[in-house]
């Protein structure tokens, strides 16, 4: 008997006369679990005055912290970038509680981009989250994936691992926690841990572009274990990892700083970002199971 297979996406091909029914959005109360320490969304409930899609978002501009710990994000442009450098966008994740997004057009030759980053002395900027963390954020790469943006950062807390007494053999340079992308386009999660000179790194598989993707950054307290489309990745590291050797400074969203200065800026769209000071299940995540 022959036998094959056929590759089929029902949802598109029964889209013209049966379309999947779409979530429609979630108020910011059904997204925090207990543990919640930081919360940010880009619809009217996170950022007061977003405005039509392709507006550009203000310097100055406030999101809040939806958790009510006070971690509001402020928008700042890198190296007088233009004001297209970040806009809003009603483009989401189908599974994202808020239906909405940024769009950040970094880039590099010359450094340009726009970062979201709290204020001094926002309780984020210290958290060392020794008892564990989820870092969850919902990304878009463009399609066409034009230009060189290797190394970008997507999230990441500013200050030299050095200054933390790390020292990984590497750079002193590098900042104590972020996430990247690197030339292949895979996702690169460093951290440096309270407890260890090390720096546990996973990396992911190579990232599609033209399509949104859930990302999670889980920590018990013991090690790290980062989820794409709530499957864990291949490359996740074995060694210990307890909690982010935190400097109080600044946590920020849309770049990652090397020897404290900002290059170029993150290319394409994020939405709901969550940070939770426990590890979280699968189940658990804002995308829901």
């Amino acid at each position: 008997m022959d036998r094959f297979s056929l590759e089929l996406d029902a949802a598109r091909r029964f889209a013209g006369f049966a379309p999947a029914p779409q979530p429609g959005p979630r108020p910011p109360r059904a997204v925090m679990p207990r543990g919640t320490a930081a919360y940010w969304r880009f619809d009217a409930a996170g950022l007061p005055g977003a405005g039509a899609a392709g507006r550009p978002v203000p310097d100055g501009a406030v999101v809040r912290d939806l958790s009510g710990n006070g971690n509001d994000l402020t928008v700042t442009r890198l190296h007088d970038s233009a004001a297209g450098a970040l806009t809003w966008s009603d483009e989401h994740h189908g599974d994202q509680p808020a239906h909405a997004s940024l769009r950040f057009d970094g880039g590099k030759s010359p450094d340009r981009g726009a970062v979201l980053r709290t204020a001094a002395g926002a309780r984020l900027n210290a958290a060392k989250f020794e008892s564990g963390y989820t870092i969850e954020v919902f990304l878009k790469l463009p399609e066409p994936f034009e230009g060189d943006h290797a190394w970008m950062g997507i999230l990441s807390w500013e200050g030299r691992s050095g200054d933390a007494g790390k020292s990984s053999g590497w750079s002193p340079d590098e900042p104590t926690c972020s996430l990247n992308l690197s030339p292949e386009r895979f996702l690169q999660y460093v951290v440096y841990p309270v407890d260890r000179d090390a720096d546990p790194t996973s990396w992911s598989h190579t990232l599609p572009t033209g399509r949104w993707t859930h990302v999670a950054v889980v920590n018990d307290g013991r090690r790290t274990v980062v989820y794409v489309d709530g499957s864990k990745i291949a490359r996740n590291p074995t060694q210990p990892s307890k909690g982010i050797s935190t400097l109080g400074k600044p946590f920020a969203i849309g770049g990652t700083q090397f020897a404290e200065r900002y290059g170029q800026g993150y290319y394409g769209w994020i939405g709901d970002v969550r940070i939770v000071s426990r590890a979280l299940r699968p189940a658990e995540f804002m995308t829901p199971s």
